[in-house]
């Protein structure tokens, strides 16, 4: 599998959701995750795949290029 985001992308998403307050488990609720789940991808120990960066980007509002590896976003 070509992994298409960031290596830090599960970085990127922590320091995101504890900037701006909000709740793992309501991130986790909104892309169909489990907590234990979210909690590994946010620890590393699961991959940060393109669709779960779409996911969260869409729960977020946020761009989803924060996430995407720089030879994928042109």
């Amino acid at each position: 599998m070509v992994l298409v985001t960031k290596k830090n992308s599960n970085e990127i998403l922590k320091n995101y959701i504890k900037s701006h307050g909000i709740k793992q488990r309501f991130i986790a609720n909104k892309i169909g995750m489990s907590d234990q789940q979210f909690s590994n991808l946010l620890a590393g120990r699961s991959n940060f795949t393109g669709d779960k960066a779409i996911m969260v980007s869409k729960a977020l509002n946020i761009p989803l290029d924060i996430f995407l590896d720089r030879n994928y976003t042109k």
